[in-house]
């Protein structure tokens, strides 16, 4: 599907998320700065203030060359995705101070080729490139592996009021069953491709569902000067979290359910 305008897109399926929980926001509110933030979120008590981000930009492929082997470092991939943050950061910093949390999201509703669909590169390139760490014990034998931030990462020192970055995500309903599907009768049909195809086929014009689910991918901050992102917002079925390590070195998966 063609998005002409990936901002738009974006800040409706924001939107149409906050409807699905049952949150009250109001849609570029005057708050007595420059730039209105894009959403004020009321959710179980709290007031939230989110910025939202699409892209429109082809990222690490902008100058890629046909038939040319292509080349780019992690810090190059991330670039779009750090860019966003600090532009919506900014758009936020007259906020700080006043109690509420301050949320980027970040959304690619026109499928553009950034690398936001792994956590693991979202967390890079807010606290930095992902390394791996473990202990050498006296015996040359290493400990447990762990991922920690390294450098490079956007939120560490240029934006410490920034609660959260929040990631939509979209399934589509009838891509998942596709998966179930395949799961489950791919091996009763062996080589036979075309048999397997046909099967398929005939199931997808019955039985497949309509419609798809937009939940989110929630990165806490761990900055001690952010106003905390409260964990009974943005806590839908679907939703995941990433909070803090004991260590605050980096972030750990947290699911979530309602709370």
């Amino acid at each position: 599907m063609q998005i002409s305008d990936p901002g738009a897109a974006a800040e409706a399926r924001v939107a149409r998320y906050l409807n699905e929980r049952g949150y009250a926001f109001a849609v570029e509110p005057d708050l007595g700065i420059a730039k209105r933030p894009d959403f004020v979120v009321t959710a179980a008590g709290h007031t939230v203030v989110a910025e939202v981000k699409a892209f429109d930009t082809y990222g690490m492929f902008t100058d890629a060359v046909p038939n040319q082997l292509m080349a780019r470092s992690l810090k190059e991939a991330l670039r779009p995705i750090r860019r966003q943050i600090s532009n919506a950061a900014v758009q936020l910093r007259e906020l700080q101070g006043r109690g509420w949390p301050l949320v980027v999201f970040l959304d690619n509703p026109a499928g553009r080729p950034i690398p936001i669909d792994s956590p693991y590169m979202v967390v890079s390139a807010m606290y930095g490139d992902i390394q791996m760490e473990a202990a050498v014990s006296t015996d040359g034998s290493l400990g447990d592996l762990r991922a920690v931030a390294g450098r490079n990462g956007k939120l560490t020192n240029d934006h410490p009021y920034i609660s959260a970055v929040a990631v939509v995500r979209r399934e589509d309903h009838a891509a998942a069953w596709a998966a179930q599907w395949f799961d489950t009768h791919q091996a009763a049909f062996g080589d036979d491709v075309i048999a397997l195809a046909a099967a398929f086929a005939e199931a997808s014009a019955t039985d497949a569902p309509e419609g798809d689910e937009i939940f989110l991918e929630v990165f806490e901050a761990s900055s001690p000067t952010a106003v905390p992102l409260p964990r009974n917002v943005f806590n839908g079925p679907r939703d995941l979290r990433w909070v803090p390590n004991s260590e605050r070195t980096g972030l750990v998966p947290l699911p979530l359910g309602p709370q």
